[in-house]
């Protein structure tokens, strides 16, 4: 399974709107590629649907062209909350626990987008133990 994602910063509607990029890609899921089309197409329609209305043209999830098992998703900041209960209604409907564990990490790759750090980068943190124990 190969998770790639990324973050960028836009302007929509004149606030900040955070767009959260998430790949998911599993040749080793043994389901065929139409019934992951389906799957995908009823997450997006029930985001959809229970998304408030300024924010319901925000998530965009495509197929590969090539390898039929990889989806790309773009959500907004705005809409991401309502695609993550849309996919754990979907966890919910599944039977099979291949199809659950694997919407699972796809439901945890958007969260991660959401509370994960923002940007990419380091933070050094030095500590000084002489400040919290010392020398008598």
């Amino acid at each position: 399974m190969v998770f790639i994602a990324t973050w960028k910063l836009q302007m929509m509607q004149s606030e900040k709107v955070s767009t959260y990029h998430v790949t998911m890609d599993d040749d080793k899921l043994g389901v065929k590629p139409e019934f992951l089309v389906s799957m995908y197409a009823t997450i997006d329609s029930k985001a959809r649907q229970i998304a408030p209305e300024n924010a319901k043209n925000e998530l965009a999830i495509s197929q590969d062209g090539r390898i039929k098992t990889k989806f790309y998703i773009v959500v907004s900041s705005r809409m991401a909350p309502h695609l993550i209960n849309a996919i754990q209604q979907q966890i919910n409907a599944q039977q099979g626990q291949g199809l659950r564990s694997y919407l699972s990490k796809l439901q945890e790759q958007v969260m991660s987008q959401m509370f994960g750090p923002q940007e990419q980068g380091s933070i050094n943190i030095q500590f000084d133990t002489k400040s919290f124990f010392p020398r008598a």
